[in-house]
């Protein structure tokens, strides 16, 4: 059986050499800043970047659930479950825009990219 404290120290060694690391000390997150250049929003830590993508991939997967069911149940428009993810998802997508982690000009050229592929190998657009 893994102890709690085995697998903690096997998910460390395995971000180690990340900037986000698995540290709330703020003594530590201020040491590794220094290190590699990145600055946390005052009040955060560094854990927060990990509970912002496991939530955002937590609601990803209820959108492809909710996607699923309405495939399912032939229920397209006006679907509250399918509403409710889709704007879970795009709440997540704001967050992580607001932690940096991705431009709003960065997600428009994938858009952009997204839309040529969708032209060239679906009959969506």
């Amino acid at each position: 059986m893994i102890k709690k404290k085995e697998l903690i120290g096997s998910v460390g060694k395995r971000f180690s050499g990340h900037r986000h690391k698995l540290k709330t000390n703020t003594k530590e997150a201020a040491k590794l800043a220094s290190t590699d250049g990145f600055k946390p929003r005052a009040g955060t830590h560094f854990n927060d970047i990990d509970e912002l993508l496991t939530i955002t991939m937590e609601e990803c997967g209820e959108l492809i659930q909710a996607c699923s069911k309405a495939i399912r149940c032939e229920s397209y428009h006006d679907n509250a479950a399918l509403i409710e993810e889709i704007g879970d998802v795009a709440c997540m997508l704001e967050l992580l825009h607001g932690y940096d982690l991705v431009s709003h000009q960065q997600i428009s050229d994938r858009i952009d990219q997204k839309k040529k592929k969708l032209k060239r190998w679906s009959n969506l657009l």
